[in-house]
């Protein structure tokens, strides 16, 4: 009588024993699941508006809109690391050149090439006449919400005043979403 009552207890300790573990590893899978919902997105901004694909800007005023641009990431000596030039043009003429880190934050726009600040240029006549047709930033900032440099991705949003050291010019309401990045 007394194996058969411990074969009884032991099996229904075993079923309770058995339910805990399945009612455990089901919260464990949905606590899991849901910190994976909640932090992975479809993109990796940090928020807000994704800016349609290209290169968008006003130059005192007037609305500018690149017709190509190119992406570089490369090793800058002189900054200190990796960094990423992007270039845009309307037709062959090059109008835009910047320089920054290749991480998301917010750059501060001057003339400085190191691991925190950006170096913006906004160029007319397609650069022809130094220092004439070049306005390098002497204030402002670019913002990159979105740096993937395994999946070549960089969405920005940017203004500054640019200094050809007799006019400024001032650029504002920049965004720049790219899907390209040449690996140097």
């Amino acid at each position: 009588m007394l194996l058969i009552f411990e074969a009884i207890l032991c099996h229904n300790l075993k079923e309770q024993i058995i339910m805990k573990t399945i009612k455990s590893f089901g919260f464990a899978l949905t606590l899991l699941s849901v910190t994976l919902f909640v932090a992975c997105s479809s993109d990796s901004s940090s928020g807000g508006t994704t800016p349609p694909a290209g290169l968008t800007f006003k130059a005192d005023g007037t609305a500018v809109t690149a017709s190509t641009m190119e992406a570089t990431l490369y090793t800058n000596s002189v900054a200190g690391g990796r960094y990423i030039d992007v270039f845009a043009f309307q037709g062959t003429n090059q109008i835009l050149e910047f320089h920054f880190p290749p991480k998301t934050g917010s750059f501060t726009a001057n003339q400085t090439m190191d691991m925190t600040h950006s170096w913006l240029t906004y160029m007319t006549n397609n650069g022809l006449n130094y220092p004439a047709d070049y306005f390098n930033s002497t204030s402002g900032t670019i913002t990159v919400t979105t740096c993937d440099t395994i999946n070549n991705k960089i969405v920005a949003t940017f203004n500054f005043v640019g200094d050809n050291t007799s006019v400024t010019k001032n650029i504002t309401d920049g965004t720049l979403n790219i899907s390209a990045i040449v690996h140097n």
